[in-house]
């Protein structure tokens, strides 16, 4: 065989010099390793299948052929054995049928690993944290947004692991509560206790802060023992405001945890918005892929970024 210009492809054609054919040989190992690259820079951008078809001059019917093996055969996670502190979070591949549980590295800032379940409670997370433990992650601290059925997978799985609350989920919450422009005199002193919590960094600081809500508490006790009467039953007025007294005093044994540690991160930003929020938008730019599909498409975007360049720090 002879060198015999190119195809108008671009690739090497070759002559046979004993019966003056000549055709275009490929390799199935580039061949597959092109088409691999090529569903890789489909899945990660906003091209749609019709773009990248005209783009390549080839059918939608012939994309679809080619990537049906990347759909069928998504990645697995390779968790790391040393995972100092891990990032828990989950997100919803398809509202009410599937959600996809993610545990990240604080230090790489990349994802550790990923699975699917129906929902997120304490019988999905139990077993998800059993097989990173059987993999040799033994974090000492974990960060998550103290989700009921995740803390009690974690008091099972890692024992001595310590809980850093999400500060971002606390404060969210609280807002929530007591709105951004609250009726009482107490309400406004709370809405500016809660503000005020994201911006402490040192130990200092978070003793002047737990102090002020303490003085709080003690200040408007008998405000938030007023009681309303019904026929024949009664309730708390404020119960608004009981229950972000309760949530913060639930909170404060876990939400100082980056004080002592300050490369412990404050918040699961990390997983919730680096990692969570591009998968919603794939799952936007590729809207109407069946359940299955969705599923390998985020487990081939928790892939990449596995192994990629870690990212900068989320606090």
């Amino acid at each position: 065989m002879q060198s015999w210009g190119t195809h108008p492809s671009g690739a090497r054609r070759w002559r046979c010099r004993g019966c003056g054919t000549n055709a275009v040989w490929s390799r199935e190992d580039n061949r597959a390793r092109a088409r691999r690259a090529l569903f890789i820079a489909w899945l990660s951008g906003k091209r749609t299948l019709g773009e990248v078809a005209a783009a390549r001059s080839v059918s939608k019917r012939t994309l679809v052929r080619w990537f049906a093996q990347a759909w069928t055969t998504p990645p697995r996670p390779h968790p790391p054995e040393n995972v100092r502190v891990i990032v828990l979070d989950a997100t919803s591949i398809e509202a009410r049928r599937c959600v996809m549980l993610i545990a990240g590295d604080a230090d790489r800032r990349s994802p550790v690993s990923w699975d699917m379940a129906a929902r997120e409670s304490a019988g999905s997370w139990t077993p998800f944290l059993s097989a990173l433990r059987r993999a040799g992650a033994s974090p000492p601290y974990v960060v998550c947004d103290a989700q009921k059925g995740l803390i009690k997978a974690i008091r099972e799985v890692w024992p001595a692991a310590r809980i850093q609350r999400c500060l971002i989920h606390v404060t969210r919450q609280a807002r929530l509560w007591l709105t951004l422009r609250p009726k009482t005199r107490a309400g406004t002193e709370l809405l500016g206790i809660v503000r005020a919590l994201v911006s402490v960094r040192t130990r200092r600081q978070k003793r002047r802060w737990v102090r002020r809500f303490h003085r709080w508490q003690k200040r408007h006790a008998a405000f938030l023992k007023e009681r309303t009467s019904g026929v024949g039953r009664w309730w708390y007025t404020h119960r608004k405001l009981r229950a972000v007294r309760s949530l913060l005093n639930n909170a404060i044994p876990d939400i100082f945890r980056f004080v002592s540690d300050p490369s412990v991160p404050r918040t699961s930003n990390h997983v919730e918005g680096g990692l969570n929020a591009r998968i919603k938008e794939l799952l936007r730019c590729h809207r109407g892929l069946p359940l299955k599909k969705k599923i390998a498409l985020a487990a081939w975007y928790l892939h990449l970024r596995q192994g990629r360049k870690p990212t900068r720090n989320v606090t």
